[in-house]
């Protein structure tokens, strides 16, 4: 047995008991407040100085995310992915038309810009053009949240978590696009597949009245700001482009898009702090936290002796079948974003598959269940205002058999390739 700092584990338990938790009973905390309040233990009780603290923070991730944020919030408000929400629903001529739209347009969007602001930008829209066609939105809506995080899996910028295992594993963001498209794409057939077989009845239902009484789409007057758009979309070509061909160039993905970020703040029509405003400064605020925290338990040797022991009983997570199984327990736990960081010591940085596997495995555990990710709670959240209700339970009927097929599929396709 090692030496167990006590307190140290005392820290560490609490901040992830309350990740588990959500919020804590009695107090308005929210998940990143308890993972900041663990890094204030961390300093206050002097198991860090500030100056080591602060080298456990990963700014490399924590700028690549910002950046990418202020471009996403430049789209959103000059009304680019409103407009390309009233375009999927008008456009499509059929249920089946519609549903598949959904799921591509959300996919491929999520891809490369956060899936919480296509969620949030989307599900009003949709909300409100079925209603007013008298049709079931929820298929839909349930088509929308699933998708968006299985297609954010396919690049290292479509989520957090992908952000910061790419960084952490020096992965290339080539590589691991092509790695990973054709298993995006074949759980993206399976997402259609699933939500059909569920919702058939009510997909090709009679249509209604419509519902009486719901709130306007809040972008549906905002004019679209095309010299914006098309200003950004150059910008973000540039950088996907930089991305690719990064390696080559020595030009890492964070100064890349701290650049691109930079550029799209330079506007007469557009205030930064407008754009700021639109960065979701909680998650920020989570990573700091946890990458303290985190920091803290590796230094004191709390989880490294803990894999080495699992590993020598034959449970080693360097394994596909226990990484998949762990990553997907423990990302419908805690998130998958502390699951993440919680994983990363038991994984070699050359080991690139398992690293792949962590980072489909991890995103595509969040549609599980509603609580699994922030996408799916804010499309709830959402279609909650329309007087759609989408509950735990009704989750459950897609989350479940499409989390098992999409993670089956996925220690399969890594058992072959």
């Amino acid at each position: 047995m090692w030496h167990i700092s006590w307190l140290d584990l005392a820290i560490f338990l609490a901040t992830y008991v309350g990740l588990a938790l959500g919020d804590i009973p009695g107090t308005r905390l929210d998940r990143s407040s308890v993972a900041l309040l663990g890094a204030v233990a961390v300093l206050l009780l002097r198991r860090l100085s500030f100056s080591q603290a602060i080298t456990q923070v990963d700014f490399a991730t924590l700028v690549l995310l910002v950046s990418l944020m202020v471009i996403s919030a430049q789209l959103r408000l000059a009304g680019f992915y409103q407009w390309a929400a009233h375009r999927v629903v008008t456009l499509a001529r059929s249920p089946s038309a519609l549903l598949a739209a959904v799921i591509i347009v959300a996919a491929a969007f999520s891809a490369v810009f956060a899936n919480d602001v296509i969620c949030l930008v989307f599900t009003p829209v949709l909300c409100l053009a079925l209603n007013r066609a008298g049709r079931d939105a929820l298929p839909y809506l349930m088509a929308l949240a699933t998708a968006s995080n299985i297609g954010s899996a396919a690049t290292l910028i479509g989520n957090p978590q992908n952000m910061l295992i790419g960084q952490t594993a020096h992965l290339s963001f080539a590589a691991y696009a092509a790695t990973v498209s054709p298993l995006v794409l074949v759980g993206l057939a399976l997402n259609f597949l699933v939500v059909y077989v569920v919702y058939r009845r009510r997909l090709f239902a009679a249509p209604r009245p419509p519902a009486t009484g719901a709130p306007s789409d809040p972008g549906g007057g905002t004019p679209v700001q095309w010299n914006l758009i098309h200003k950004t979309l150059a910008i973000m070509a540039v950088l996907l482009a930089a991305m690719l061909v990064g390696g080559y160039l020595h030009l890492p993905r964070p100064v890349a898009a701290m650049a691109a970020g930079g550029l799209i703040l330079i506007s007469r029509q557009t205030r930064p702090r407008d754009l700021f405003a639109l960065v979701d400064w909680p998650l920020i605020l989570l990573f700091m936290g946890l990458f303290i925290v985190i920091g803290d338990a590796q230094r004191h040797q709390l989880i490294q002796p803990v894999i080495q022991a699992v590993a020598h009983v034959g449970f080693s997570l360097q394994a596909p079948a226990p990484l998949t199984a762990v990553t997907l327990v423990l990302s419908n736990l805690v998130s998958n974003v502390p699951a993440v960081l919680l994983l990363k010591p038991a994984l070699p940085l050359g080991l690139t598959p398992a690293w792949y596997l962590l980072a489909v495995v991890s995103t595509f555990a969040g549609n599980l269940t509603l609580l699994g990710s922030i996408a799916n709670l804010i499309v709830a959240e959402s279609a909650s205002r329309y007087s759609i209700r989408l509950g735990f339970l009704e989750y459950l009927k897609v989350g479940v058999p499409l989390t098992l097929a999409t993670s089956g599929l996925t220690l399969l396709y890594f058992h072959v390739i």
